[in-house]
């Protein structure tokens, strides 16, 4: 009872703290919802471990192609993967082959 005769006889007591109160909530709620917030780290975060695996992929697949490149080379040239590559390209096959579509 008290409190409200006093809120009646002097609200300019109670408007600081109110505004403290409000700019409070304000800097909190950016602080873990803002653009800059704990949850969008929470996304960069994930992001990051995506770009990451797909790194990891992308160089997988770039040593696969520089094996094959050097197994084509003059120098090292692998016959059955000519032969394979070639049959690839052309869309040619032997009358002894057994072909099976994926």
């Amino acid at each position: 009872m008290k409190i409200m005769e006093t809120l009646k006889n002097h609200p300019r007591h109670f408007i600081i703290p109110f505004i403290c109160l409000m700019i409070t909530f304000y800097f909190t709620y950016h602080a873990i919802r803002g653009e800059r917030g704990l949850f969008r780290l929470f996304e960069i975060q994930k992001e990051i471990a995506e770009a990451e695996l797909l790194s990891q992929e992308t160089t997988n697949l770039r040593t696969k192609m520089e094996k094959k490149v050097k197994a084509l080379s003059p120098g090292n040239l692998d016959l059955d993967l000519l032969e394979e590559s070639g049959r690839k390209a052309l869309n040619v096959g032997d009358k002894n082959d057994y072909i099976i579509f994926d």
